[in-house]
């Protein structure tokens, strides 16, 4: 890859990772209705936007938990 193709290849990334968050944030101000989680023994009501905010913080987290699913730079 030349030096030319680096630049579009970033700009490429961070466009359709723009394109992603603006449809993700669509989607979760979108459902605002309440919503209830029952996880083991405890109940918690929270709006919808509110538990995709909470979804999406975690996949970030182990996204970057787990660096082995990201693409090794090649030598």
């Amino acid at each position: 890859m030349s030096d030319d193709e680096r630049p579009r290849r970033h700009w490429g990334r961070l466009i359709g990772a723009l394109v992603l968050l603006v449809i993700a944030l669509i989607f979760v101000f979108s459902n605002t209705a309440s919503a209830t989680l029952h996880l083991l023994f405890l109940s918690f009501t929270l709006p919808g936007w509110v538990w995709f905010i909470v979804l999406l913080v975690i996949g970030v987290v182990i996204g970057s938990l787990f660096p082995w699913f990201r693409s090794r730079p090649r030598r």
